[in-house]
C-alpha cells in the first residue's frame, strides 16, 4: 500500500491529477474500510474545482473546516438528499463496525433514510481482501491435476511417437 501511495504522491507533484484520482479509486475499492483514502482523493477534487464530487468522497469523514462541510452540502443537494441516492453512489463496501463514529452515524442516517423513503437499504457485496491481509492466489485440486496431465502428455507424446518411429524403421528392414 505504501508503495502506491508513493506513486499517487509523485502523480500529483508531476501534475497527473486524474492518473491519481484513478489510483486512489483502485485503493478505496480494496481497502474499502480506510476513509483516509476518501479523504485525500475528496482534496483532489477540491482543488481541482469539483466541490460535489469532494463531498461525496468527504461525507463519511469528520469536517475539518468550513470547505468540507460545504462541499458536502453541495454534494448532498445534487442528489436531492436522498439516503438510498447517496448510498447507491458512495458504494461502501467495507465493514461499518470498524468506521469511525462520525462514519458510522453518516451511514446509519443515510440507511434510515433510504428506508423510510424506498422500504429497501442497499447493500454491496464486501470485499475480501483487506489492508494488510493479501490472499494468494490458491489453485484448486482440479487446476492442480490438469497442470498434471498436461505435462504428462507432453512428456508421454514424444516417447509414444519414438516407439512408433522405431516399429515403422523395424517393419521396413523385416520384409
Amino acid at each position: 500500500m505504501g508503495n502506491l501511495l508513493y506513486r499517487i504522491e509523485q502523480d500529483l507533484k508531476e501534475g497527473r491529477k486524474k492518473k491519481a484520482c484513478d489510483r486512489l479509486r483502485n485503493m478505496i475499492n480494496q481497502f474499502p474500510n480506510d476513509i483516509s483514502l476518501r479523504k485525500k482523493l475528496g482534496q483532489i477534487y477540491f482543488e481541482v474545482g469539483f466541490l460535489d464530487e469532494a463531498g461525496k468522497f468527504w461525507i463519511l469523514s469528520k469536517p475539518e473546516n468550513n470547505e468540507m462541510e460545504a462541499a458536502v452540502e453541495i454534494y448532498r443537494k445534487s442528489l436531492s438528499n436522498s439516503g438510498n441516492a447517496i448510498l447507491n453512489d458512495i458504494v461502501f463496501r467495507g465493514d461499518k463496525d470498524l468506521l469511525d463514529e462520525h462514519a458510522k452515524k453518516v451511514i446509519l442516517e443515510l440507511e434510515q433514510d433510504s428506508f423510510r423513503i424506498t422500504r429497501q437499504i442497499p447493500i454491496f457485496k464486501a470485499k475480501a481482501r483487506e489492508k494488510g491481509r493479501y490472499s494468494e492466489d490458491k489453485t484448486t485440486f482440479l487446476g492442480q491435476i490438469r497442470f498434471f496431465l498436461l505435462v504428462g502428455l507432453l512428456i508421454l507424446l514424444p516417447v509414444l511417437g519414438i516407439f512408433k518411429l522405431f516399429e515403422l524403421i523395424s517393419s521396413l528392414f523385416s520384409q
